[in-house]
């Protein structure tokens, strides 16, 4: 990780993580042969790499981060054929709503919005809504003094939620590591809302406080797993808590998912009852 890291919210993500990802969207149905693949904020590109070797026709991958370039040609990424360039995943992607088939990725979190002077976050603002707050309408419009202000304080991680949304196709999937205060807090209730009422949420998994260790955090994290379509009446998401990145703790929690037994974990803490689950209950009405 180079000396920007942290400001820039970048941590990586372990390749069994990844992997991990990928295993549950397969388990769920999806297919990543074939399959039009964008990581909107790719880093060293772990996610894109796993993606090309499980068939994927071709994979799309930014990073601001101008120092991304020398890790790409080094690993070989494209030379793969991955197609790779500096540039926001917030911003810098025109014309590619729906176009993907598999959105994945760990966007930055607890890092500044990037953005250069007014018209750069009024631009913004045209693009998303969920900044706007709970009570705001949800539709695309020239945003408020009130909500540039709000927009510049807001949490990147948050807005990407939107950009995989944004970007996927219809019955495509998506699978993204999320700081856990996102399935958790009240303040963010509003969101989940936003996105059950728009995807079905396959599977929330509480990562390890060791995962990006080697990033030095040991932030709490989540990966979601969802499909591009609005859920069916009583669907219920699978929720498990991953104990340590080891093999055999990967292949229990995946054996666990697929036959449908009860996990052999506890409900993550901060996590129970599950929010994701709580807000469709008829405790939220």
């Amino acid at each position: 990780m180079n000396g920007d890291a942290p400001a820039l919210g970048q941590y990586f993500t372990p390749p069994a993580i990844v992997e991990l990802a990928l295993d549950l969207i397969g388990l769920f149905g999806g297919e990543l042969a074939g399959a039009r693949v964008i990581d909107p904020a790719c880093g060293p590109g772990a996610w894109l790499r796993a993606s090309l070797k499980r068939g994927a026709e071709f994979a799309v991958g930014l990073d601001c981060d101008p120092e991304m370039i020398s890790r790409w040609v080094e690993s070989g990424l494209l030379a793969d054929g991955a197609l790779l360039c500096v540039a926001d995943g917030l911003t810098d992607i025109t014309g590619s709503e729906g176009a993907f088939d598999v959105v994945v990725g760990n966007p930055p979190f607890g890092a500044d919005l990037r953005c250069d002077g007014t018209e750069a976050l009024r631009a913004l603002g045209r693009c998303y809504h969920l900044h706007r707050g709970a009570s705001a309408p949800r539709e695309r419009r020239e945003p408020t003094l009130a909500e540039m202000r709000r927009l510049a304080r807001f949490p990147t991680e948050v807005l990407f939620i939107e950009r995989f949304v944004q970007l996927c196709a219809p019955g495509g999937w998506i699978a993204v590591v999320l700081p856990e205060g996102i399935f958790a807090n009240q303040r963010w209730r509003y969101v989940r809302e936003w996105l059950l009422e728009r995807v079905t949420v396959q599977a929330v998994v509480a990562l390890p406080r060791a995962t990006f260790r080697e990033d030095s955090t040991t932030a709490r994290t989540c990966l979601l797993v969802a499909r591009n379509i609005p859920p069916a009446a009583g669907h219920r998401v699978t929720l498990a808590e991953l104990k340590s990145c080891e093999t055999h703790a990967l292949e229990t929690l995946l054996d666990h998912i697929s036959r449908g037994g009860d996990l052999p974990t506890d409900t993550p803490d901060g996590l129970d009852p599950p929010p994701i689950l709580r807000d469709r209950g008829e405790n939220s009405r």
